[in-house]
């Protein structure tokens, strides 16, 4: 009982299933589709991008159905280019209410024998459970539209950029759309028709309101130094990590800036041998524990091909951020039924939309952030009416 999904918005709910339209469907007895859904209230579904982890679905596309993909992947793509040159933004819109049922047919018809031979072909990932609740968070974002006040910009409206930042917005969609497998480290991307929430100039972030009271931001402290730690048993400082090595690494003798700089400098080059910051972080070690001349381990499984002049930065960086999206997962978890919600995933922090009626969930949010299993790591707490303007609590 393989089906598609025709459009991700909740108030877009038809589905594609044995070559037919089907409106406000039963979920109950389906098994495999393409990618998840909010409405898909059926724990026994799996999806095939899942299975494919970053892959291509043309790469995967058995030969059989090679040349009916190409065809309807090429009208997929002249009505997209469509939406484009018509100024329409489709994010707005139903797609099956933009586009003749006939390809809906054909398009999603086609795209369910490509996700019957992947489900059956390709073996399930060993953390598929893990892809499918980050997968869920994603499209939980998503689907919250970020609520954006163009007037904060008045004040910077002599600047170009600030303009050309304010006529974009008129283009793009007001919703963050994460790509899950936009890095080999698992770092998450945002695709090319996102809000640009990870690379969002800090002049802009005022615009940023939220749906609630206020947002709040839990923002590990030096969490690429504090992983080190965590990979090597290590204890974990309560205080901020680079008072801390100013204090105890380079006994008082530099500024907190000058270590900061100091640290990172040797932290990513193997050829730097800084006595005292190998001394108290271990570094050279973890090449012995993690990689095996091709591919690094890391801790959660996830194995990238590297030389041995990145297996450092690749183990650090994807261990880090699996530890950030497990967090925020739980995080997220503990919000279920609440009125608060979280509204973005920024590289090592994530932001909640809070309503004022959940304040009192703010101190166990903050143990389930900061309890990795690699050590308890220090949380910097922000708080704001609006993105551009928090303060640390």
């Amino acid at each position: 009982m393989i089906f598609h999904s025709i459009d991700n918005k909740s108030n877009c709910k038809s589905i594609i299933l044995n070559n037919q339209i089907i409106n406000n469907p039963d979920y109950s007895n389906l098994t495999g589709s393409w990618d998840y859904n909010i409405d898909h209230n059926n724990d026994q579904i799996e999806y095939a991008n899942l299975y494919l982890q970053g892959k291509k679905i043309d790469d995967v596309c058995p030969p059989h159905l090679q040349d009916k993909w190409e065809e309807v992947k090429a009208k997929h793509n002249s009505f997209i280019k469509s939406f484009r040159i018509a100024e329409v933004i489709a994010s707005d819109y139903c797609f099956y209410d933009l586009v003749p049922e006939s390809f809906l047919l054909d398009y999603f018809g086609t795209k369910c024998e490509i996700v019957e031979y992947i489900l059956g072909n390709f073996p399930k990932p060993k953390n598929y459970e893990f892809l499918l609740s980050l997968r869920k968070l994603l499209i939980n974002i998503e689907e919250n539209k970020l609520i954006l006040n163009t007037s904060a910009l008045t004040n910077q409206l002599h600047k170009y950029k600030t303009r050309r930042f304010r006529e974009k917005l008129t283009k793009i969609p007001h919703a963050i759309s994460y790509n899950l497998f936009g890095t080999i480290t698992g770092r998450l991307t945002t695709k090319k028709n996102s809000f640009p929430i990870l690379t969002l100039d800090k002049d802009f972030r005022s615009v940023i309101k939220p749906k609630n009271d206020f947002f709040v931001e839990l923002d590990f402290n030096g969490a690429e130094l504090r992983c080190l730690l965590g990979l090597n048993e290590l204890p974990q400082p309560n205080e901020d990590i680079h008072m801390w090595n100013m204090e105890h690494v380079y006994k008082g003798a530099i500024t907190r800036e000058e270590s900061k700089k100091r640290i990172f400098a040797w932290l990513y080059n193997l050829e730097s041998k800084d006595f005292l910051s190998n001394k108290a972080y271990a570094r050279d070690s973890l090449l012995e524990k993690y990689w095996d001349g091709e591919n690094i381990t890391n801790p959660f499984g996830r194995q990238i091909k590297s030389d041995k002049f990145h297996a450092i930065n690749f183990l650090i960086q994807s261990t880090s951020s699996d530890i950030f999206l497990r967090r925020a997962i739980e995080v997220s978890a503990a919000l279920k039924n609440k009125k608060s919600f979280t509204a973005a995933l920024i590289h090592d922090s994530m932001l909640i939309d809070f309503s004022k009626e959940d304040k009192d969930l703010i101190p166990e949010l903050t143990r389930i952030f900061e309890n990795t299993g690699f050590g308890k790591f220090k949380v910097n707490k922000k708080i704001g009416l609006d993105f551009g303007n928090m303060k640390e609590f």
